[in-house]
């Protein structure tokens, strides 16, 4: 919708600016700025003077010498048989003689002997070509002559005298120049220019000088002689170009048309058509730009179009002698980048303010309402409501791109073709950096598919367990995510374990008391007494087996969830009371469990209780790996800003599939005394000792046993935080 306006908007202002450049051109509506831009321009295209152009002035000293004007025609015919004897090419008179005089036949017999002696006649014109009247030279003189010339120039609008005479005046009489230097034949129809030379450029002779006798024959010898008045008050002065003086007299302007003639350096123009259609080039090269080009951009194009046509204009009058008007073709640049910039921006606006008030409507974009202030323009309301806009989409972009980076499961934008184009921090930290326009089957070829399960989990080669989706939106585009559910499938591993652990190792002991009483039932209790203790004793057996195992488990999940309140324990006085706590089960296999703890306190900071029951797992559980009469070390040293528990016993090495993760939970092994474990204690003591921020470690020393560590921080107490 909005390119389709821009364009109808573009149609009209191509429309209207092509006509006002057609008609400033062609009808030459901005005449006044050309003519100041040639006037100007003038002196680039100055001719230089032909030596033969003689101007014979009447001026000052003449008025001085032969007295007061008019001149009697007797003066006029002794000057032609002065200038008769010099022998010039021509000469050409700037002075009406209209009246009839006694010395009109001594004028005549002058013309004839100094001929050719060419006359001005004087034609009025209506301007349109008719002539309204003419006056001519009486006859005798007519006669004398070589022949009669007009001497009406044609001033322009303004006043100045720029244009060439036509070739033919009203009358069928030829410009009085034209004599001097016949035209060449041209059928061109074309208006033509006078090229102005400077004034000081023509050489002048004073009319008395020259009729005394004082001038050197070589200087008018084949000379084209103008004679003219040039004295202030008795010259009709007329305005030209202020290059070629400003005002010039008749004869001075006779005497550039004869130069512009002789030196063929007349200024054309072409008709008004041809200078319309090429103002309006530039006109439609600024037009295609403005769909093409930024705003800025098209206002420099705008300028570099009006100075290219002004160097063009100046260009061609220098190198072709053509004056190509340029004030219509900036004025239709200047037109069309104003209009155009107006109805732009008046398009723009009406779409950037209906767009404005659908997302006024948008849930979850509300604009911010601020009094405008007192004198504020609708525009600038509109920026600020825009402005605030613009703000809004912004915080609302960056917010859903930082939820998007920040998300902890993997995404990946996918295109049509299945190039990645946008991912957040989770996918780099899951496949590398780089992802933007990888294949996505590339990039997923590392997680496989988890066998034996119906939900579709992947695994990558750490063990880590991935939950993929995938969605479409709009365009085709799809997402694929990828969330790390390894808890989660940890714990649903754990969750089986558990379910085995209720219906197979709780339940076998339990299962096994029921057999027992039940075969004592069927046998009617008529068995020995020593049967029957037999019988009680593994009964006894199988319950505290169960018991154990239960108690271990709860234990074992307490130690994971139970908030602990840390404060400061001794470790050597810990592991004393387990040791204490352990005796009793030494004492029935004859071990000996003995103290290597260092002398003094050895500070840790945790839950005692918890702390207690791992340090009475490890104590039990080398006391149940041990052999019968042997002896179960313990000990607690502090090591590097840390706590060192070692409890070591000649128990036998763990089997080889354990070995790999010793503390592994429900891990199956064998006491000496050939009863089961299911690793619950060595669980409990990993996870009391991470919640600690230590760590247990195990190693089996050959011929000498099972050795377990475990290392907790060592607290720092008042008294040594004064003296640090």
């Amino acid at each position: 919708m909005l390119h389709r306006r821009l364009y109808g908007e573009w149609f009209v202002v191509a429309l209207v600016t092509g006509a006002l450049a057609w008609l400033a051109t062609a009808n030459q509506r901005l005449s006044m700025v050309d003519n100041r831009i040639y006037d100007l321009a003038l002196r680039l295209a100055a001719p230089q003077v032909d030596d033969r152009i003689l101007i014979v002035e009447i001026d000052e000293p003449s008025l001085k010498a032969l007295g007061r004007w008019p001149w009697p025609r007797s003066e006029h015919a002794k000057l032609l048989d002065t200038v008769a004897h010099y022998r010039p090419k021509a000469i050409a008179y700037n002075v009406l003689f209209l009246d009839e005089t006694p010395q009109d036949s001594e004028l005549a017999s002058a013309l004839a002997r100094a001929a050719p002696v060419y006359l001005p006649a004087l034609i009025e014109s209506d301007g349109t070509g008719h002539a309204l009247a003419t006056q001519l030279p009486p006859p005798m003189l007519e006669a004398a002559a070589a022949g009669l010339g007009t001497v009406e120039l044609l001033p322009d609008e303004d006043g100045v005298i720029r244009a060439m005479p036509a070739k033919a005046a009203p009358g069928g009489i030829a410009p009085l120049f034209s004599h001097l230097a016949p035209p060449e034949k041209s059928d061109s129809k074309d208006e033509a220019l006078i090229a102005y030379a400077p004034r000081e450029g023509y050489r002048r002779i004073s009319f008395a000088s020259l009729a005394a006798g004082e001038v050197p024959h070589a200087l008018i010898r084949d000379k084209l002689l103008l004679v003219g008045a040039t004295a202030p008050g008795l010259a009709n002065q007329q305005p030209v170009p202020r290059f070629a003086g400003g005002l010039l007299s008749g004869v001075e302007i006779e005497g550039n048309l004869l130069n512009t003639q002789l030196q063929n350096a007349a200024i054309h123009t072409l008709a008004p058509a041809k200078r319309a259609s090429l103002a309006l080039i530039p006109l439609l090269v600024l037009m295609i730009g403005f769909l093409r080009l930024s705003p800025s951009g098209s206002f420099w194009l705008a300028i570099a179009l009006a100075a290219g046509v002004l160097v063009i204009s100046l260009g061609v009058l220098v190198l072709a002698h053509i004056w190509l008007p340029p004030a219509g073709a900036i004025a239709g640049l200047l037109a069309a980048h104003i209009l155009w910039g107006w109805r732009r921006l008046n398009v723009i606006g009406r779409f950037v303010i209906s767009r404005i008030a659908t997302l006024e409507k948008e849930p979850g974009l509300v604009l911010a309402t601020q009094p405008t202030r007192r004198g504020a323009d609708i525009v600038s309301r509109d920026a600020n409501r825009l402005s605030d806009l613009i703000e809004q989409l912004r915080q609302l972009r960056s917010f859903v791109s930082e939820a998007v980076e920040w998300l902890p499961a993997a995404i990946c934008v996918v295109d049509g073709n299945g190039q990645i184009v946008l991912s957040n921090r989770a996918a780099t930290t899951l496949f590398g950096d780089g992802l933007v326009g990888r294949p996505i089957t590339s990039v997923t070829a590392g997680l496989s598919l988890v066998p034996d399960k119906d939900h579709g989990l992947l695994r990558d080669a750490q063990g880590r367990f991935f939950l993929p989706e995938t969605a479409d939106f709009s365009g085709d585009y799809r997402i694929f995510s990828y969330a790390d559910v390894t808890d989660l499938q940890r714990i649903a591993e754990e969750r089986d374990d558990i379910l085995q652990f209720l219906s197979h190792d709780i339940r076998s002991p339990n299962a096994a008391i029921v057999t027992l009483l039940e075969t004592e039932k069927l046998g009617g209790n008529s068995g020995s007494p020593k049967a029957a203790t037999e019988t009680l004793g593994a009964i006894r057996l199988h319950a505290r087996h169960a018991l154990k195992l239960a108690d271990d488990f709860v234990q074992l999940a307490r130690a994971r969830r139970r908030p602990m309140e840390p404060e400061p324990v001794d470790l050597c006085d810990v592991a004393r009371e387990a040791a204490d706590l352990a005796w009793p089960r030494a004492r029935q296999k004859q071990v000996v469990v003995q103290d290597e703890c260092v002398d003094g306190e050895i500070w840790v900071l945790g839950d005692r209780s918890l702390i207690l029951r791992a340090v009475v797992n490890l104590l039990e559980n080398a006391v149940k790996f041990a052999p019968d009469a042997t002896t179960v070390r313990f000990g607690v040293e502090a090591v590097d800003a840390r706590a060192v528990l070692t409890v070591t016993g000649p128990g036998p090495e763990m089997p080889q599939g354990r070995m790999a993760n010793p503390f592994a939970l429900y891990a199956e092994g064998r006491a000496a005394d050939e009863t089961g474990s299911l690793g619950l204690g060595l669980a409990f003591v990993q996870t009391i000792a991470q919640r600690h921020d230590g760590k247990v470690t195990y190693r089996h020393h050959a011929g000498y046993g099972a050795q377990f560590t475990v290392e907790l921080p060592l607290a720092q107490l008042e008294d040594e935080l004064g003296e640090a």
